[in-house]
């Protein structure tokens, strides 16, 4: 992303409700399981302020919320399995903050080929994420197998994966880089930048987002200025466009795109095997491009 920064500190920002604070709380499935926490953290109250969050993780999924009344970031690691490798891993995740920089960084822990057997589902070997949401058998071979039932959650391995969970103050932005596992976020980033090899994406709110997805879809319910999605196999949805610039690229997967009446500029939208679908496109002040090599295009 060209321009990364940060809401300046006496900047307007983007408040969550307080009334929605407390379901801040709990983001993390484990959280809401009654799992406590294996590492915690707590910013620096003499550095208070917006942070850039960047995390690094081979085999985990994120959760992100902005809460308007917090001054400093927290950072909660789970595992749901305390025996498996990868609370170990939770245990010895790395997490920093100085200034307006948090870094969280969560180990790689290489894990033998196991059976998983969720429901009818079974999955053995180890590489790959794969996402069963529907009824009926399924056998997957692998290798570094993740596997994501239909109710949230994850396996890997016939472990309980790892869980970071991020509460920032508001004004703060998140970067990301997971090689397994989702990303969610609540409440308005200042700016997002993804990374995630295989793994959904989803974000509520963004000021500027960045987003590479390789095996997985991507949702976004509001951009507020500027927004750059590249999914290579996963459907991609933007619910409201607000800003001047869009770009979104699906090479397999389809794309549902709608354009707020505050946008401008330009949104330029393609998918090269799937539909497009774009809402609120009749604008004659706007540069709007829709194409669908192996699709079709609707403009509504």
């Amino acid at each position: 992303m060209t321009n990364f920064d940060l809401a300046k500190r006496n900047a307007p920002q983007h408040p969550a409700p307080k009334s929605e604070a407390a379901h801040y709380i709990l983001l993390a499935d484990a959280a809401k399981a009654g799992v406590e926490p294996l590492n915690t953290f707590t910013g620096d109250e003499q550095e208070p302020g917006p942070v850039l969050a960047t995390i690094t993780a081979q085999a985990a999924s994120l959760w992100t919320a902005v809460d308007a009344s917090l001054s400093v970031p927290t950072v909660r690691v789970y595992c749901a399995d305390p025996n498996s490798p990868y609370a170990q891993a939770a245990r010895e995740t790395r997490i920093q903050h100085s200034g307006d920089q948090l870094t969280v960084t969560v180990p790689s822990i290489p894990a033998p080929p196991q059976t998983v057997h969720h429901g009818n589902t079974y999955i053995s070997g180890s590489g790959s994420t794969f996402t069963v949401a529907s009824t009926g058998d399924r056998h997957i071979s692998s290798s570094g197998v993740t596997f994501t039932s239909s109710t949230g959650g994850s396996i890997i391995n016939g472990h309980q994966g790892v869980e970071v969970e991020l509460l920032l103050p508001s004004g703060s932005g998140l970067r990301s880089t997971t090689s397994s596992g989702s990303v969610r976020t609540v409440g308005h980033l200042t700016a997002a930048k993804i990374n995630a090899a295989s793994g959904s994406v989803r974000l509520e709110s963004v000021g500027r987002a960045e987003i590479q997805a390789a095996s997985g879809s991507v949702r976004i319910g509001n951009v507020t200025e500027r927004a750059n999605v590249n999914a290579a196999s996963g459907s991609v949805k933007v619910t409201q466009h607000s800003g001047h610039y869009a770009r979104v690229l699906a090479a397999s997967g389809s794309v549902t795109f709608t354009v707020a009446a505050e946008a401008s500029g330009t949104v330029d939208v393609h998918a090269a095997s799937g539909s497009v679908t774009l809402h609120g496109s009749h604008r004659s002040d706007m540069t709007i491009t829709a194409t669908a090599l192996s699709g079709t295009v609707r403009r509504r």
